[in-house]
C-alpha cells in the first residue's frame, strides 16, 4: 500500500510509529546482548570471565569522563552504618534457683608439696556446672495405726468407749487401693498433659521393677473422675456466671 495516497496526518502518524519501532528494536537488541554477556560472566569459564569482564557493556550511554576516581577518598560518598550489639555466643546459664551439690576434685596431698620443700597454697579454682537428673523414685508408704487396750479392766472401766482403741483410717480418693494421691496425679499428668499412654507408662514402671497394669491405671483414672465430678460441676457453674465463657465449657 502506498502511504503517499493517504492524508498528511495519517502519513505522519505512520512515520512516527516506524521511528518508534526502530528505536525499540535497537533497545531490545542492546538488552539481549547485555543479557548474554551477564550470563557468560556468571556461568562461563574462568578465562572467558576474565577476558570479557573488562569489556564495557554494549550501548552503555554512561559518560566515562564523568566517572569519579575510585581512589579519590575526598570525593567518595560516605554512609553511616548504625551500630549494633552482637549477641554473646555460648551456652545458656543454668537457672540459679536449682539445687546444687558440690563435687570437689582435688589433687593428692603429695602433689600439694613443692619441690622446694614448701607447702603449696590454694590460689583459686575452676568451676563448671553440669545438669543432673534423678529418675522417678518409688517407695512404699507403710501406714501403721497402733492399737491400744487396757490389761487391767479390759475395757470395762469405760463402757462408753471401745475396749480397743485405734486411730481412724485417713480419707483416700480411692478406698482400699494401693494408689496414693501423688501416684494418681503422676499417672494422669503423664497421660493427659505429656500424652504418654498407659501401656508406655506400664513399660516404664517395669524397667524399675514395679508392676502396675494398664487396667489398674485406667480403673484409678475412672474412680478419680467420679470423686471429683461434683467439683467439676461446681467449677462449670461458677464459669457460667461470668460475662465471657469459652465455647469448650458449653
Amino acid at each position: 500500500m502506498d502511504i503517499a495516497t493517504l492524508p498528511t496526518d495519517v502519513q505522519q502518524y505512520i512515520r512516527s510509529l516506524e521511528t518508534d519501532n526502530r528505536h525499540w528494536e535497537a533497545k531490545y537488541s542492546a538488552l539481549e546482548e547485555e543479557h548474554k554477556l551477564l550470563l557468560l560472566q556468571k556461568f562461563g569459564r574462568t578465562s572467558e570471565k576474565e577476558s570479557d569482564s573488562t569489556q564495557p557493556l554494549p550501548f552503555d550511554e554512561t559518560d566515562s569522563s564523568a566517572a569519579e576516581d575510585p581512589f579519590d577518598e575526598d570525593e567518595q560518598a560516605q554512609s553511616t552504618v548504625r551500630s549494633h550489639t552482637r549477641k554473646k555466643s555460648g551456652r545458656k546459664a543454668i537457672d540459679d534457683s536449682l539445687h546444687r551439690e558440690e563435687v570437689i576434685i582435688d589433687i593428692s596431698e603429695e602433689e600439694k608439696s613443692c619441690a622446694c620443700g614448701s607447702r603449696m597454697v590454694k590460689i583459686g579454682e575452676e568451676v563448671s556446672e553440669k545438669l543432673h537428673v534423678i529418675p522417678p523414685k518409688m517407695w512404699v508408704e507403710r501406714i501403721i495405726r497402733p492399737k491400744y487396750a487396757c490389761h487391767v479392766c479390759e475395757g470395762s472401766g469405760d463402757e462408753d468407749k471401745p475396749a480397743i482403741r485405734i486411730a481412724p483410717v485417713q480419707p483416700a480418693i480411692i478406698d482400699k487401693s494401693i494408689v496414693t494421691p501423688a501416684l494418681l496425679a503422676f499417672l494422669i499428668v503423664n497421660k493427659f498433659v505429656d500424652h504418654l499412654p498407659y501401656y508406655r507408662q506400664e513399660s516404664r514402671f517395669e524397667r524399675i521393677g514395679i508392676h502396675i497394669s494398664r487396667q489398674n491405671m485406667s480403673h484409678w483414672q475412672n474412680s478419680a473422675y467420679k470423686r471429683i465430678k461434683p467439683l467439676i460441676r461446681l467449677h462449670k457453674k461458677h464459669i457460667k456466671t461470668g460475662q465471657v465463657m469459652h465455647m469448650a465449657w458449653l
